[in-house]
């Protein structure tokens, strides 16, 4: 299909426009930035249209022009989009309907319809393969391998990393296709770290304040969370914490032990709620994809999302979600057992740990390796999480939420934790927590921006994280340090 748009574009000399999803992603900014490099690398005048300033992934891409107006005879193509109502703009409708393209990996179904359908793009302008990770992961099997240049390699990559955020979520042949791009010269450590954007402190006090509104719920044997954020809510930590469309902030929750879904709704404007859901595999795997399609949003089985307007009171939202999570949880989920890693598991997992979940000294080796062990049955997922469970969630917002301002407004802070007996009591008892629980919370600042963080009990005991990762625990009895690991 992209030879026949450059084809097209030739001999009727015309432009081609490249549009994608609103609040752009990784996959969204990348993919439309390297199709612009391949098409003019073969001759044809391209641009990304987008009519507000894009600010992320600028170390990445640099400042891409805002546009305004587009020709009517334009090409258009979009990516990565998979409703009309999900398009950063519609300017792509002043094209002839046989000059609009589509590329996307979100999965068709039934209830809803997608853009093709919505436009009337012919079949033959449409590719939607949702056995792949992202639109990167597409492009990089459909352009000429000969005609990539390291630079749309790059790019291509750091969409895949992106979209699995960081490979924690594969699909059949992402690592395939990884392989390919790192022979192409990809320096697959340098596009990691340029994609390790640790957040700032300011915005994760902000966001652990929301946080902390987290509503816990049954889904059968295993756990729901929701965090409903009301209008005034997401204006207050816009404007005292910079902390922008919150419910994108989802991947928060995924990682608590035995919680099967997750969701936060924001009324980002009045009376309308974006609404992200997750479910996962490891704790009663459930199509997520079919709530959001209730509310005529799309997505992924385990990861999808929708915007909910006029759908009532925020309390009559949240109520009526619960109740979908847990119906369709009776459909397909499964109950819940303490899994038993066979060999194939426990080589992945010494792989995973040896490569720092695929972050360092990762070779195509290494990844066919990993592909192997899949293949072969082993429970990447699974294999792949740090899990804790919700009170040590709850207690990591609730010490993040104590972080004063004289510290987190600091260019470089050094965040010191004291707690007091008294402290130690209440937060055990409301979180189900015990002493090292609290030392290990120190993790939480290993995506931070910070200078160091130390957290101090009143017995002496400490644990201490440096600018790099490196964590330190020091035993206050014995006055050294008891064990050391890098995050």
């Amino acid at each position: 299909m992209i030879e026949e748009i450059i084809q097209k574009a030739k001999q009727r000399s015309k432009r081609v426009g490249i549009y994608a999803h609103k609040f752009p992603d990784g996959d969204a900014i990348s993919s439309s930035c390297a199709l612009v490099q391949y098409l003019k690398s073969q001759g044809v005048e391209a641009r990304y249209i987008v009519t507000t300033p894009i600010r992320t992934f600028k170390n990445i891409v640099g400042d891409i022009p805002v546009t305004t107006e587009v020709g009517e005879d334009e090409i258009a193509i979009i990516l990565d989009t998979a409703r009309l109502d999900y398009a950063q703009n519609t300017l792509f409708q002043k094209s002839s309907v046989e000059d609009i393209y589509s590329i996307d990996h979100h999965e068709k179904t039934q209830e809803v319809m997608n853009i093709e359908e919505e436009l009337g793009i012919p079949s033959q302008n449409v590719i939607r393969n949702s056995e792949a990770s992202s639109v990167c992961e597409i492009l990089a099997n459909e352009l000429s391998e000969e005609q990539i240049t390291l630079p749309i390699a790059e790019l291509l990559t750091v969409g895949i990393l992106t979209d699995t955020a960081r490979l924690r979520f594969l699909k059949t042949n992402t690592l395939e296709v990884l392989v390919k791009l790192i022979q192409m010269g990809v320096n697959y450590e340098k596009i990691v770290e340029m994609c390790t954007v640790k957040n700032n402190l300011k915005s994760e006090v902000g966001l652990a304040k929301l946080l902390l509104k987290s509503q816990r719920f049954l889904i059968g044997d295993t756990l729901g969370i929701i965090l409903p954020i009301e209008n005034r809510e997401v204006r207050w930590v816009n404007r005292e914490y910079g902390v922008r469309s919150p419910q994108k902030r989802i991947f928060k929750m995924t990682d608590i032990k035995n919680c099967s879904f997750s969701c936060i709704l924001a009324e980002n404007e009045p009376n309308q709620y974006d609404v992200e859901f997750r479910s996962v595999e490891a704790w009663g795997n459930f199509n997520v994809l079919q709530i959001a399609n209730l509310h005529q949003g799309g997505g992924h089985y385990n990861a999808s999302g929708c915007t909910i307007k006029e759908g009532g009171t925020r309390e009559e939202i949240t109520t009526r979600i619960k109740q979908q999570a847990r119906e369709l949880y009776q459909q397909q989920g499964a109950n819940v057992q303490e899994m038993t890693p066979n060999e194939q598991d426990m080589e992945l997992a010494n792989i995973l740990d040896k490569t720092q979940r695929l972050t360092r000294k990762v070779t195509p080796e290494i990844l066919r390796q990993v592909s192997s062990l899949i293949k072969a049955g082993a429970n990447y997922d699974y294999m792949y999480r740090k899990t804790r469970s919700f009170g040590q969630f709850m207690l990591g917002n609730e010490l993040l939420s104590r972080i004063p301002v004289s510290v987190y407004s600091q260019a470089n802070p050094v965040v010191h934790i004291r707690l007091l007996e008294q402290d130690i009591s209440r937060l055990s008892k409301k979180y189900q927590v015990s002493q090292e629980d609290i030392l290990g919370i120190i993790s939480i600042f290993s995506n931070i921006q910070v200078n160091n963080a130390t957290i101090w009990l009143p017995n002496g005991k400490s644990s201490h994280i440096d600018r790099f990762g490196n964590i330190n625990f020091r035993n206050g009895n014995l006055g050294r340090e008891i064990s050391g690991e890098r995050t």
